[in-house]
């Protein structure tokens, strides 16, 4: 295993929640635009960028940029849109990612396997496969779906879909998809009046006693105690 050493990371916006995990073992930076880029990496070269939101001329414009040609980008946003997905798409090293995801230990290991290079990211064209399958999930998070549904929406094999899921994101599509779920049932838990019955049908939740196992797992403790304490 490679030794972590602190990498250099550029934050594009706020991103409070990431910037404050990362900050703890790196040297970071904050830009309000990508218009301060350029001028910044005469001092500052990042080994990862990180934004809530790029367009495609924009990923573009740091890719022009002198020394971010390879840099990898991470799209962290809060609601990942059809627009960010298309835009990210065309492009390699480039992770989209529900912010909510980003601060889980899983994918914060990923990253610094990326950054060591112990891991690589896919290419491009296999890439844009997990990219889709994010924004259908990010836009389904509600309904009850299995595997079988999101590569019928993005055309393709399920086993294929879940080997290079965990290669781009390092997670499997259901500890992503579960991620996701469980931080917005316990949001909702906490609140609002809203009954466990209907906490798991908002958040995609097949039953109310498989929604209280999986949150079990994950916060060590049951959703009731969530609104005792």
């Amino acid at each position: 295993m490679a030794v972590w050493r602190p990498k250099k990371i550029l934050f594009i916006g706020t991103h409070s929640a990431l910037l404050k995990v990362l900050s703890k073992e790196n040297e970071t930076e904050v830009i309000s635009s990508i218009n301060f880029i350029g001028s910044l990496t005469m001092s500052f070269v990042p080994d990862l960028i990180v934004a809530e939101t790029l367009n495609a001329e924009e990923i573009i414009t740091i890719r022009k940029t002198d020394k971010l040609a390879f840099v990898p980008i991470l799209i962290s946003s809060e609601k990942i849109t059809e627009e960010e997905c298309r835009s990210a798409i065309p492009f390699s090293n480039v992770i989209l990612c529900s912010a909510t995801v980003c601060t889980d230990s899983l994918f914060i290991e990923h990253l610094k396997a990326v950054l060591t290079k112990t891991k690589k990211l896919a290419h491009a064209k296999t890439s844009s496969i997990v990219k889709r399958a994010i924004l259908f999930v990010d836009s389904n998070l509600a309904v009850k779906f299995t595997r079988k549904d999101i590569c019928s929406q993005i055309n393709t094999n399920e086993d294929y879909l879940t080997r290079v899921f965990r290669k781009e994101m390092g997670m499997g599509l259901w500890d992503y998809i579960n991620i996701l779920r469980l931080e917005e049932a316990k949001s909702l838990l906490t609140y609002t009046g809203l009954t466990i019955k209907e906490v798991a049908q908002r958040c995609g939740f097949t039953t109310s006693a498989y929604l209280c196992n999986c949150f079990k797992r994950r916060f060590n403790i049951s959703p009731d105690s969530i609104r005792q304490g």
